[in-house]
C-alpha cells in the first residue's frame, strides 16, 4: 500500500467558473509509530471561507483542530494499537478497505469493515488493527464543545 493520496482542490475563476486549483499527492506522515496519516484538508474557522485561497492541509498543526474541520486518510499498521485518546472534535470515520476495531474504555469493542461508518462524540477509545494487512479510513473532525459528565469535564488527551 502507497501511504500517500491524490487530492484534488477546487475553486473559482475570476467569472466564477468551477475549476481546479491544485491536483497534488499527500505524502504521510507519522501520526504514531502504527499509524500513517495523510492531512488532506482543514479550517480553520467555522463556518468556514470558500474564498480562503490558503493550503487547507497547512492551516492547523495539532491533530484536532481548535476552531474549524479536518479531512484525514489515516493507514492502520497490521497487528498493531493506536493508544487511547480523546479529542475535543465530533469524528466522522469510515473504513475505506481491511479492518478496525474500537476500543471504547466502557469495555465495548467495535469491529468495523470496508464501507462501515463510525460516528466518534469525544469518547475515550483506542484503535486497533488486528489483521496482517494495512487498514485506510478516512476521517472528519469537526471541533466541539467542551464536553462534560454530571458537571465533570472531560479533557481532551490530544
Amino acid at each position: 500500500m502507497k501511504h500517500q493520496a491524490r487530492r484534488v482542490v477546487t475553486g473559482h475563476d475570476s467569472k466564477g467558473r468551477s475549476i481546479v486549483v491544485s491536483d497534488s499527492v499527500v505524502e504521510a506522515f507519522e501520526a504514531s509509530p502504527t499509524a500513517l496519516a495523510m492531512r488532506l484538508w482543514a479550517t480553520d474557522e467555522f463556518p468556514s471561507n470558500n474564498a480562503d485561497e490558503r493550503d487547507g492541509a497547512q492551516l492547523i498543526e495539532a491533530f484536532a483542530p481548535e476552531n474549524g474541520t479536518a479531512f484525514y486518510l489515516v493507514d492502520w499498521a497490521p497487528d498493531s494499537e493506536f493508544p487511547a485518546h480523546r479529542t475535543s472534535s465530533i469524528d466522522y470515520g469510515v473504513v475505506l478497505s481491511g479492518e478496525l476495531e474500537a476500543v471504547l474504555d466502557g469495555g465495548h469493542i467495535v469491529r468495523l469493515g470496508p464501507g462501515d461508518s463510525i460516528v466518534q462524540c469525544g469518547t475515550m477509545h483506542a484503535w486497533r488493527n488486528p489483521t496482517g494487512e494495512w487498514t485506510r479510513t478516512a476521517f472528519v473532525m469537526a471541533t466541539s464543545r467542551q464536553l462534560s459528565v454530571d458537571g465533570r469535564a472531560l479533557e481532551p488527551t490530544m
